[in-house]
């Protein structure tokens, strides 16, 4: 049967079988199903494996590289890249063990070497994604280091960002935002309840899965309530150095990012459902310093403004999770998802599906793009 390959195409048949990509028994079915054209053609021959579903675009595309040896870590396999988070780059990747998919966040020694924060920051959230375990949080299966190279595996999450969600459909509804942040909120309550503070909460960081439910990521930037350090402040923050997302940050938070409790959470709450029931974050526009400046002092343009049809007690609720001064937000997250309810779409909450991802690509396109940074 390798009689048809030509030398540098029988080398790949090589390469993607000492990587475990495919199986022997997958490989000569796809040798033997394949155009004689594809049989002498690197190219041709990894676009078909892609085509019929074998192997992802990424995959083929680090192949024809040569750098195929960078898609395998350990038991997983690297499938296509999803995004970068707070630290770190994060890919889909298959478990060969459960033959699942895993959203694989990945530090490389060429990044920690060059910045030493990195590894620290990097170990923090290794520390900070085993203390949860909550529904509406990816889970974390996994976490370690494999030839140099750190990792945390979690749980994909496919569908897309509330962010992503906005842009592409405009402000949700009421109803939708009650519901997808009600979600949030207990997700939020949870965290408090362990004793952090997540610190980046922001649309990008909230997915929506395909059966209309919300999960929370990213826990890069969490902080354990109380926590002061000697390190450099660009690991936990302190005065001077802001942590976390400038559009969605607290008050209280871009003075001592080290300083803060569960109500700056709340606060980032209230700029996310902003953003989400009227297409804009708080204070658009402007630097950093302005941005700051605008979260400490100035009051952002009226909701009823933007979007009339958001009710005046829907209106107050945002208004108070987003209040200067943490005292006058709301006293928790739990309390928050029990105002969120009463505007809840009826009948909206399904009992979460377990999401199981096919071991063919059918379409690699929709695969690479299912989960955005």
């Amino acid at each position: 049967m390798q009689a048809f390959l030509v030398d540098d195409v029988d080398r790949i048949y090589g390469e993607i079988a000492r990587l475990g990509l495919m199986s022997g028994e997958e490989l000569s079915s796809a040798l033997s199903s394949a155009p004689p054209r594809c049989r002498t053609s690197i190219p041709l021959f990894l676009a078909y494996l892609v085509r019929v579903g074998w192997l992802s675009k990424f995959q083929a595309d680090r192949i024809q590289e040569g750098v195929g040896k960078r898609l395998v870590l350990g038991p997983y396999q690297l499938l296509a890249p999803l995004g970068r988070g707070g630290s770190g780059m994060v890919y889909l990747a298959r478990d060969r063990r459960s033959d699942g998919p895993v959203a694989l966040k990945l530090l490389p020694p060429s990044r920690y070497r060059r910045e030493e924060r990195q590894l620290k920051r990097f170990l923090r959230e290794m520390a900070m994604s085993a203390k949860v375990d909550h529904p509406h949080i990816a889970r974390r299966y996994d976490s370690g280091v494999i030839d140099e190279v750190y990792f945390i595996a979690l749980e994909f999450v496919p569908g897309c960002n509330l962010r992503q969600r906005v842009i592409s459909n405009g402000p949700l509804s009421v109803g939708q935002a009650a519901q997808y942040f009600s979600e949030v909120a207990d997700a939020l309550h949870h965290i408090h309840q362990r004793g952090l503070v997540h610190r980046d909460l922001k649309p990008g960081n909230m997915m929506v899965t395909p059966n209309e439910h919300a999960k929370l990521l990213d826990l890069g930037f969490a902080l354990v309530a109380g926590e002061t350090s000697p390190e450099d402040r660009s690991i936990i923050g302190g005065p001077g150095y802001v942590v976390g997302t400038m559009d969605f940050v607290s008050p209280e938070q871009v003075v001592d990012g080290t300083k803060v409790d569960g109500r700056a959470d709340l606060y980032s709450l209230g700029c996310s459902l902003y953003f989400t029931l009227t297409g804009l974050v708080p204070f658009p526009g402007g630097s950093s310093k302005e941005k700051v400046l605008r979260h400490r002092r100035h009051r952002p343009e009226p909701i009823s403004k933007l979007n009339p049809r958001v009710p005046t007690d829907f209106v107050d609720l945002i208004e108070q999770l987003m209040a200067k001064q943490p005292q006058a937000r709301p006293a928790s997250a739990d309390l928050v998802r029990q105002s969120l309810l009463r505007w809840a779409r009826e009948g909206a909450v399904r009992p979460m599906d377990v999401v199981r991802q096919p071991h063919r690509f059918r379409d690699p396109i929709d695969v690479e793009e299912a989960n955005g940074p």
